[in-house]
């Protein structure tokens, strides 16, 4: 396997580090390659039916990825910023990845090669998003709006507004080219705007859900812009593909991650953290809790039972969480499993100072470097909770580049998937989340939601208990 590889390090989820009682014994790992078997028997019969389509994004065509790329100069040509509107999966994806490979200041800092700072802006919230537009100059500001259905009251609601501003601003042709279209093929309020107001639009395969749609247009075009190298990303994503295409349980990290987070799902273990050592990939952990929520929280198995499944995912960050949330997964309930993000290669580093050799408190730091420290916390870390019986996971990154975090986002999205399949739950589909949003439709007087409304404010008729 090439060093370039991230790696999967279990050993903190066996009973023979964790103690008796606690983790798997070896017998009952071997076991696992059972599940492994019926998630790859499932994964197999929809890729043929071509319901999963994130696992072909990593194989683009050249003119897709050209569409992408040429978008992405038109728009550098234009602009300095980029503000993609989007929520959720149309969000999150690009967050993480501009994040991981510009850091957690980037958006601070002066721009490198020509890229545009990238904003994106995920909520309603009117305070945010008024702070956002006036610290942004428009004629150096450009915007994707990014939304499959072309419905999603969040992003639609922003998209009314930047072309309002912008018409006003700029006249209406020049705002057209200011806004770029992330939708649906054929359908969809978008490109019904696309096609009759000549709005530019990239496509999103119909067969690419919202959280799974990272390496689609939706990731690559605003990264594109933010200067990442998008081809080295499906790269990296395509290299993962072809380990997970494996039946081997210990050779197929994505099968390997879902097993065990199923197994110890049923063990009791009804929380997932992710808790990386790298600042700059807790977007990476935010993204990976709606990736891991959303597809397998769920009420009913594929049969029709009602379930109520469902591991709760937390993004923490290491060092800084050892400070706020350690305490509770050492000695709170004993309800969690933890996944560690580590890097070999941190790309940067410091020599601490030896400036107080009298302190010994002072003095062991002298001559050592800040990635010495950092990594002897995530290892003290994961050895402190497996004393205490206290399962771990370790994802090993050899350095955080573009083909790096291609291969960590398959990873974690085929293993999701897997999951969905030993879980027998469809992670594929979000039906928890209609109701809100139709309950909002009603409240905002859309047409065909007023049941909706009533229900609502039938439900609000009964005695209010406000401190």
């Amino acid at each position: 396997m090439s060093e370039q590889a991230v790696r999967l390090d279990y050993a903190y989820c066996l009973t023979e580090a964790l103690g008796k009682g606690q983790g798997l014994e070896l017998a009952a790992l071997k076991a696992l390659q059972a599940q492994a078997d019926k998630a790859h028997a499932s994964l197999e019969q929809q890729r043929q039916a071509g319901s999963l389509g994130f696992w072909q994004l990593p194989a683009m065509g050249q003119e897709d990825l050209a569409a992408i790329t040429g978008e992405a100069d038109r728009l550098r040509g234009l602009a300095d910023n980029l503000v993609v509107l989007g929520i959720g999966g149309s969000a999150l994806g690009a967050t993480a990845v501009d994040m991981a490979l510009s850091g957690v200041f980037r958006q601070s800092l002066p721009c490198k090669n020509q890229a545009m700072r990238l904003f994106v802006a995920d909520n309603s919230d009117p305070r945010m998003f008024c702070s956002l537009l006036s610290g942004l100059d428009p004629q150096r500001t450009v915007y994707n709006v990014v939304s499959k259905s072309g419905s999603t009251a969040e992003t639609m609601s922003q998209f009314l507004v930047v072309l309002e501003r912008l018409e006003r601003a700029l006249g209406a042709e020049e705002a057209r080219r200011r806004i770029l279209f992330t939708t649906d093929p054929e359908k969809g309020n978008l490109r019904l705007l696309a096609n009759r107001e000549a709005f530019p639009v990239l496509t999103v395969p119909p067969n690419v859900g919202g959280r799974y749609s990272v390496l689609s247009a939706v990731g690559l075009l605003p990264l594109a812009c933010a200067g990442h190298d998008v081809k080295a990303l499906l790269d990296g994503a395509a290299a993962m593909a072809s380990r997970c295409l494996r039946p081997g349980l210990l050779e197929n990290p994505a099968y390997l991650f879902a097993a065990l987070a199923v197994a110890m799902q049923r063990a009791g273990r009804n929380i997932l953290v992710m808790m990386p050592y790298v600042s700059d990939l807790l977007g990476l952990a935010q993204w990976f809790a709606q990736l891991w929520a959303e597809s397998l929280g769920k009420a009913l198995s594929l049969d029709g039972r009602r379930v109520n499944l469902g591991q709760t995912p937390v993004a923490a960050v290491g060092a800084t969480d050892q400070h706020s949330q350690l305490q509770l997964y050492m000695e709170g309930p004993q309800d969690k499993l933890v996944c560690f993000l580590t890097l070999a290669n941190y790309g940067a580093d410091l020599e601490i100072p030896a400036l107080y050799p009298e302190i010994a408190a002072l003095a062991y730091l002298g001559g050592r470097s800040m990635s010495e420290l950092i990594q002897a916390e995530a290892l003290a870390t994961a050895a402190a909770l497996a004393s205490q019986g206290r399962p771990s996971l370790s994802l090993r990154l050899p350095q955080l580049d573009a083909q790096v975090m291609g291969q960590l986002i398959f990873l974690l999205e085929a293993a999701t998937v897997a999951a969905g399949a030993m879980l027998e739950v469809n992670p594929l589909d979000q039906p928890g989340v209609e109701l809100s949003k139709e309950l909002t439709y009603g409240l905002m007087g859309r047409p065909g939601f007023a049941e909706q409304k009533k229900r609502l404010e039938q439900m609000d008729q009964g005695a209010r208990f406000v401190a």
